[in-house]
C-alpha cells in the first residue's frame, strides 16, 4: 500500500451524504429513520416533494463507521415501496 492511500477519501469513518428519490407515499421518512436506527446510524434525513406532490426526495447525511454498513442502509432503502433511484 502505498503511504498516500492511508488518507484516501474512501476511508471509514466518514461522514457521507446521498439521496433517495421515491413515488410520494406515507411514512416514508420513519421508514427511513428506523432503517438507519437498526444499523445504529444517527442520521439526518431531509425531505423536499415534486410541485405536484407525486414525488419525494430525501437528503440522508450520517457518519457511517463502516462501509458494510453503508451498503446494508442502501441495499434496505432500495427495496421500499415506492423507491425510484438513488445517487
Amino acid at each position: 500500500m502505498i503511504a498516500d492511500e492511508k488518507h484516501s477519501s474512501n476511508e471509514f469513518p466518514r461522514e457521507i451524504m446521498f439521496k433517495a428519490i421515491f413515488h410520494n407515499k406515507l411514512f416514508l421518512k420513519e421508514m427511513l429513520i428506523n432503517i438507519c436506527a437498526e444499523n445504529t446510524i444517527d442520521a439526518h434525513i431531509t425531505e423536499r416533494e415534486s410541485k405536484q406532490g407525486k414525488f419525494i426526495s430525501y437528503t440522508i447525511t450520517a457518519l457511517f463507521a463502516h462501509e458494510e454498513v453503508l451498503h446494508a442502509i442502501c441495499s434496505h432503502i432500495t427495496r421500499l415501496d415506492g423507491f425510484i433511484t438513488m445517487f
